[in-house]
């Protein structure tokens, strides 16, 4: 069970961190700005030498060092909880998240965004597939612990 559950992680990984490269190489390569849904959602090339919202902006270096601590973080936990699917999934999508924007700063110096929202006339930072793995991962998780809390406090309740 455990070794199958390490292929999987693996597996999914790697096909989701290959299709954030992947992404971003077709962005770099063929893009500039295209409006897809006027007044709503476009694809930008941005280089953003920063981390979420434009935060520690040209603190490459930085950067790199919390996503190691954060990777080695994501690692011991993803460890710890392979007998739990969801919880694999969630820190997965982390995991390679969190590796599509780790080697961008680290071959680049900055990563690579597209994904341009603009929702009641305000522009949302712009961001891309590799934000999304991140984001969602670590929706996947709270609830996840949400949940086990919650049964753990109703398992002492029914004793």
């Amino acid at each position: 069970m455990k070794k199958s559950r390490i292929i999987f992680v693996i597996i999914l990984v790697s096909v989701l961190l290959g299709i954030d490269l992947l992404l971003k190489y077709l962005v770099s390569t063929n893009l500039t700005s295209i409006t897809v849904l006027p007044d709503f959602f476009s694809l930008k090339y941005v280089l953003n030498d920063g981390a979420a919202f434009s935060l520690f902006a040209s603190k490459t270096y930085l950067l790199i060092i919390i996503s190691i601590i954060c990777l080695f973080f994501i690692l011991y936990e993803l460890k710890n909880n392979l007998s739990d699917k969801i919880l694999s999934i969630g820190y997965s999508l982390v995991l390679a998240g969190l590796l599509g924007n780790f080697i961008d700063r680290l071959i680049d110096g900055y990563i690579i965004d597209y994904l341009a929202f603009k929702i009641l006339n305000l522009n949302f930072p712009i961001f891309n597939f590799a934000d999304i793995l991140i984001v969602v991962g670590i929706i996947i998780v709270i609830i996840k612990e949400i949940l086990n809390e919650r049964g753990k406090k109703n398992e002492v309740r029914s004793k």
